[in-house]
């Protein structure tokens, strides 16, 4: 009876593997909305995503530009204006990490954040902020790895917000997809 434990165990993993792998994909899916505007959609609801960097590419291998960080309530987002009859190659990289909250100093030309570098690896930091009366935490700057202070100059709806800092470190990445822009 314990010999065949172990071949029950393995055949339910087995099968269970299917169905984590489709739980894990990242469907990036685009649209051309203009003959120069792309539109990206995509869904990700698998616990522990800090957030998604949306990057872009003229060429399949690359190299990626991020776009945007992106919060993980954000599905979508606009790559307007763009140049015609030019092929545009896009993927999403999840992030994960810990938050905490800065030290703020007001300076006459913004604000100086502080924090403690605890965390060890990361690929950088993430400046991210709450207005007041928003719903969510979004990125605003992205900062090296090991910082541990950072100058910031608040938009005026900025002003009377909360702020974080994001030791991130990147993840699994999405489908790549690719569009062609038309003529203007």
């Amino acid at each position: 009876m314990r010999g065949k434990a172990p071949i029950a165990v393995s055949a339910a993993l087995i099968l269970a593997l299917p169905a984590c792998s489709a739980e894990t994909e990242q469907p990036l899916r685009a649209a051309l909305t203009t003959p120069t505007d792309i539109d990206l959609t995509w869904r990700d609801d698998r616990p522990g995503i800090a957030g998604h960097v949306l990057e872009f590419a003229t060429d399949e291998d690359g190299p990626y530009t991020a776009l945007q960080y992106l919060a993980p309530q954000v599905t979508d987002y606009r790559h307007p204006d763009l140049m015609p009859r030019t092929t545009f190659h896009y993927r999403l990289t999840s992030y994960r990490g810990p938050t905490a909250r800065p030290h703020l100093t007001e300076r006459p030309d913004g604000i100086r954040l502080t924090w403690t570098d605890d965390s060890r690896a990361e690929d950088g930091y993430l400046l991210e902020i709450r207005k007041k009366d928003g719903d969510r935490y979004d990125p605003v700057a992205v900062l090296d790895p090991d910082s541990e202070a950072t100058d910031f100059v608040p938009l005026p709806d900025e002003k009377h917000a909360t702020y974080r800092v994001r030791a991130f470190v990147l993840g699994e990445r999405s489908n790549v997809v690719r569009l062609t822009t038309g003529e203007r």
